[in-house]
This record gives C-alpha cells, sequence and structure tokens, in this order.
C-alpha cells in the first residue's frame, strides 16, 4: 500500500507542474511581460536643426540636445496611456528652443505594444514601439510623433552591433512625402524623412536611431519689385528639417538594458515552463511505473 501511495503522490505531484508549466506560459509571462505601469524612462538625441527664419526666408541652423520623456500617466485594463514629452536645447548655449518641442498621449496595448485606436490625443494604429521577439524579416508598422499615418519599418537584414545581434529596419516615407493636415493655427505641410533603426529582437529595443525628416508648405513671398501692390506669390519652402541621433549615454543604456533582456526573457517564456513541464512528465512517468511494479509473491518453504 505503501508503495502505491507513493506513486500516486508522484504523480499527482508531476500532474501540478505539468498543469503549472502550461499556466506559465499562457497566463503568468503575459502578465509580467507586460508594459510596466510604473514605466518611466528618458533617451536622449543630439545633432543638427535647421528653422525658417519668418523674417528673412532664411533657414537657421542649431546644433542641439534633444530629451524624450516617457512615462505611463495610468493604466485601463490592458491599456497604458504613455505621455511623451520632446524638449530641445541650443547645444552650444543651452537655452531651451520652445518652438521645437512638442508631446503627445498615447494609448497603448501592454502586451502588444500597439497603439489603441481611438485612444489617447490621437487616433493611432500601428505599433508604439517593437514588441517582444520582433521576427526577422518581417516588417513592422509604426507610429512615430508628429506624423499623420504610420511608417514601415522595412526589414532591411541582420548585424552584430556592440555585442548585440540587431535587426535592421528603414522608415521612409512616400516620394511624394506624407501631407500633414491644417490645422487651427498651422498650415498644411508636407513631411520628408529617412530613418534608420538597429533593434534587438529579443525585448523589442531599439539601440540605435539616426533620422532626418524636412518638412515643407507654401509660404507667400511679396513681389521683389512691388511688394506693396503685386500679389504674394506662394512658394513651396522647407520650414524645417533635422538630422539627429541617440546620444552616446543614450547608446550605453539601451544596450545594457537590451543585454539584460536578451537572456533574461527567453528563460522566462521557454525554459521555465518548460522545465516544469519536463520535470512533472518525470515525475509521472516514475509514479506509474512505481503502481504497475508488483511486489515479489513471497514463496513457501516446503517441510519434510
Amino acid at each position: 500500500m505503501t508503495r502505491k501511495r507513493l506513486g500516486i503522490a508522484l504523480c499527482s505531484l508531476g500532474l501540478i507542474f505539468v498543469i503549472f508549466g502550461g499556466v506559465w506560459m499562457t497566463v503568468i509571462f503575459p502578465i509580467i511581460s507586460k508594459i510596466p505601469g510604473d514605466l518611466h524612462y528618458i533617451v536622449h538625441t543630439q545633432g543638427m536643426v535647421r528653422v525658417l527664419d519668418s523674417d528673412t526666408l532664411q533657414l537657421v541652423q542649431y546644433e542641439v540636445k534633444g530629451t524624450r520623456d516617457y512615462w505611463v500617466e495610468r493604466c485601463s485594463g490592458n491599456t497604458a496611456y504613455i505621455y511623451e514629452d520632446i524638449t530641445f536645447v541650443d547645444a552650444t548655449n543651452q537655452q531651451d528652443l520652445p518652438s521645437l518641442s512638442t508631446n503627445a498621449l498615447y494609448a497603448v496595448d501592454r502586451t502588444t505594444r500597439k497603439n489603441v485606436p481611438g485612444y489617447g490625443d490621437q487616433d493611432r494604429y500601428g505599433y508604439w514601439t517593437f514588441p517582444l521577439f520582433a521576427q526577422e524579416g518581417k516588417d513592422y508598422p509604426v507610429w512615430l510623433t508628429g506624423y499623420p499615418t504610420t511608417l514601415d519599418a522595412q526589414y532591411m537584414g541582420e548585424e552584430d552591433y556592440m555585442g548585440l545581434h540587431v535587426l535592421i529596419y528603414r522608415c521612409p516615407t512616400p516620394e511624394e512625402g506624407l501631407v500633414v493636415p491644417k490645422g487651427l493655427f498651422t498650415q498644411e505641410m508636407k513631411i520628408h524623412q529617412w530613418l534608420e533603426m538597429k533593434v534587438e529582437p529579443i525585448s523589442g529595443t531599439a539601440v540605435y536611431f539616426e533620422g532626418s525628416s524636412r518638412r515643407t508648405t507654401m509660404i507667400p513671398v511679396p513681389d521683389d519689385l512691388f511688394p506693396n501692390t503685386n500679389p504674394a506669390e506662394f512658394v513651396e519652402m522647407t520650414v524645417y528639417d533635422d538630422l539627429l541621433t541617440y546620444a552616446p549615454e543614450t547608446v550605453d543604456m539601451l544596450v545594457s538594458d537590451a543585454k539584460y533582456y536578451a537572456w533574461k526573457l527567453p528563460i522566462v517564456r521557454t525554459y521555465v515552463p518548460w522545465s516544469l513541464i519536463g520535470l512533472g512528465l518525470i515525475l509521472s512517468l516514475v509514479g506509474g511505473i512505481v503502481i504497475a511494479r508488483r511486489r515479489p509473491t513471497p514463496t513457501l518453504a516446503t517441510v519434510t
């Protein structure tokens, strides 16, 4: 009877491990891999920005340092409301450049990293950031702040970068540009852009970024000879362009985070649950053998 009880106990314990491994994969991992409710991080950019001077109709160039501050304002169910605050300072004198500042409120699915249409401060689609376990060879539609629609992050290949295996993506605008509709205080504009990112696929972390964007609009230009009498001619002019990349300290931070999650996530996602399932199957098998094994039948000695 003791042997049978031991076998049943082993089978029961094995079944518990198998069930828990399945629950880990389907329930626990999706929960612990969600965008955290206390998310807050800052990335720094650097580069060049040129802005049109409305008096001279000439582009004024600045060497700039940019800051993108992200934090979760609140969560509602599986939706995280993520605030993004973008600011710039003149790198030569550290003066704020408020005309370049902007902000946005994203509504993001905490599991898939996709925008939730109809929420946030704009009706957005596509990905807020690359998902976990990004797939080699697959393009991802992403929504960038300041753009009127998604852009396809087009897969371009892979390489090794600062000790990481990364996927390379580019986000170009159409040749004719993207039209930003006229706003209450802004004219209709066109955006022309190219953007390259290097993404660590397991964590979905973009560890490298470099891009350039240009905005044009129709500007009334007075007649040179008769500025007060002849009607102004509308000319398409560049009102803004930039060339920006991540600052070195941001690259170091993102690479460090990506390396950590690149080994941690596979363990948590795959090795832990399958180890539990494997252990459970072994225990169940041993328990079954113990139950099935019969005790040897004692033989009676023959008395002569």
